[in-house]
């Protein structure tokens, strides 16, 4: 009997483990694991999919050791085709490294890894009719996981977004970029990373600049390591907000305009809704402690009927339609994503500022009774039978 799902995945990690019992509470089976490990270790993984699913899914390959210093080491023989001005690390030193955690290695050079990765497996999966099965193609995912790229979709789907102003290469390419916008505060955000890593907001007046991030700069006889926290730091006087910028521009960032956010409770909070077959779907209103909120910031959840109810119907529906379209107009091959949403101070104005290929971890988080996995699976057997009748 064909099997629903493959995943490609850690299986260790709370993803698989919410879409397995998910996918078992619907349709009483397992669905066939390939352990990013197995895969990047070059060791044979194709009989895992023996007989082949109906289904293929891309799950994150994050918190795993093991499989970052392989991508890190794949990513150390690619070739970047953009600029090999980017932060690299050598993959002897690379096979050198320790666990440490919060530490953060050349994100640009972890993507050229992934890059290569999924590019194998949508090679792989480029056979008749076996491309179709992806739930979220390799091709989109790489976009989300590239915010210059993704910003680069949304903006020419006429979507609303915070303004650009591309790509510094140092602090000084920034500076220059500020004064020809006449923007004096901006977000620098690494075009590769996640749970707020690397991220700064800057802000300058005519005698003053700062930054805030959760970015803390170790010295070492090595030379400057860079560590994500979960607090905030403040970087004062053009000394310090200087030495940040320039360990973080080489992992390749996107400037971006700092839009004003609305807040609850005088915290500032911005919203991630997961959009599952085209229907916005899961709603999370995040707080934060600071400029910057993250969920991994720890700056608390709010209830987001509050917010809707301070928003409008309205404004909530519209908010809803922009991520949906973003969906549907820039990612039509992918079933779901994560698709973080500023609102602006004044509760009616809404931004996309990202779109997150695995933006689906919503614990306890339900709608119409569903988790994300739930909908998910249940959205997947929903699919026209073209798809879903493949192998069956």
């Amino acid at each position: 009997m064909t099997p629903a799902f493959g995943l490609f995945c850690n299986p260790e990690s709370r993803r698989v483990e919410g879409f397995c019992a998910a996918a078992g509470q619907r349709l009483r089976e397992h669905p066939r694991l390939v352990p990013w490990q197995i895969l990047l270790e070059d060791r044979p993984w194709e009989p895992l999919l023996d007989p082949m699913p109906r289904f293929l899914r891309l799950e994150s390959p994050g918190r795993n050791w093991r499989v970052e210093k392989l991508l890190l080491l794949r990513g150390a023989r690619a070739t970047d085709p953009e600029s090999p001005a980017w932060r690299r690390i050598p993959g002897s030193v690379v096979s050198d490294l320790e666990n440490e955690p919060g530490r953060i290695h050349s994100s640009r050079q972890w993507f050229l890894g992934w890059r290569d990765t999924l590019q194998r497996l949508s090679g792989w999966a480029n056979q008749p009719r076996l491309s179709a099965r992806w739930l979220c193609t390799p091709e989109d995912v790489l976009t989300m996981f590239d915010k210059a790229a993704c910003q680069e979709v949304l903006e020419k789907a006429g979507l609303p977004v915070a303004p650009s102003l591309g790509i510094p290469r140092s602090f000084d390419d920034l500076w220059q970029r500020m004064r020809a916008t006449g923007y004096r505060r901006i977000f620098l955000k690494p075009c590769h990373g996640s749970s707020a890593s690397g991220v700064v907001a800057l802000e300058a007046s005519h005698d003053e600049i700062q930054a805030f991030s959760s970015v803390e700069l170790v010295e070492t006889p090595a030379g400057t390591k860079l560590y994500n926290r979960r607090r905030i730091q403040v970087f004062r006087g053009a000394g310090e907000v200087r030495a940040l910028v320039e360990e973080i521009c080489p992992e390749r960032c996107l400037a971006q305009v700092w839009v004003p956010k609305a807040g609850l409770g005088g915290q500032p909070l911005d919203v991630r809704v997961v959009v599952i077959a085209g229907r916005a779907r899961h709603v999370m209103v995040r707080l934060g402690r600071g400029p910057i909120t993250n969920s991994s910031l720890l700056g608390g959840k709010a209830d987001p009927s509050v917010l809707r109810a301070r928003m409008g119907e309205e404004s909530w529906l519209r908010m809803l339609s922009v991520c949906e379209r973003a969906m549907t107009e820039c990612f039509p091959r992918s079933l779901y994503a994560g698709i973080d949403v500023l609102i602006e101070p004044d509760f009616r104005t809404s931004r996309i500022l990202e779109v997150n290929a695995f933006g689906d971890l919503l614990p306890w988080n339900l709608h119409e009774g569903r988790d994300t996995y739930a909908w998910e699976v249940e959205e997947s057997l929903n699919l026209p039978s073209q798809v879903s009748a493949i192998g069956s």
